[in-house]
């Protein structure tokens, strides 16, 4: 009976330690991803890529993080919002109003009272431009 126990609790180890193993390289695969598509945004502007990495960035990220991930914003129409263009346009209006708009990611680091915190507080993707 003892040598069946040692047999269950081995096999409990080994599965345990699959799962655990899958578990990392899962995020291994991902954090690979994810450097990938900052490697190829910042030589690139590829707006794949900004999709890619706007479904891994989280509220409290660091502006380090960040600009680690993206590099330097575009532009910043104000202290504690920064704009990261693409190759994507899409067109806006009709007629002699109509015209192309880039679009991008929107990273903003001021809290919902107007304070900058050095975190990510907000982000999305979409039509960027004052």
């Amino acid at each position: 009976m003892p040598n069946r126990n040692r047999i269950s609790t081995l096999l409990l180890f080994i599965v345990l330690m699959g799962i655990t193993c899958t578990d990392c390289t899962g995020r291994d695969q991902k954090s690979e991803q994810v450097e990938r598509a900052g490697s190829s945004y910042r030589t690139q502007k590829d707006y794949a890529s900004l999709e890619v990495i706007s479904k891994y960035l989280h509220r409290d990220m660091t502006r380090s993080e960040v600009e680690e991930l993206l590099g330097k914003a575009d532009y910043s129409p104000i202290e504690g919002q920064e704009y990261y263009s693409s190759d994507r346009r899409e067109a806006v209006g009709s007629g002699k109003e109509r015209m192309n708009v880039t679009v991008g990611l929107v990273v903003e680091y001021r809290d919902d009272q107007g304070e900058l915190t050095g975190k990510l507080q907000r982000f999305w993707l979409g039509r960027i431009g004052e």
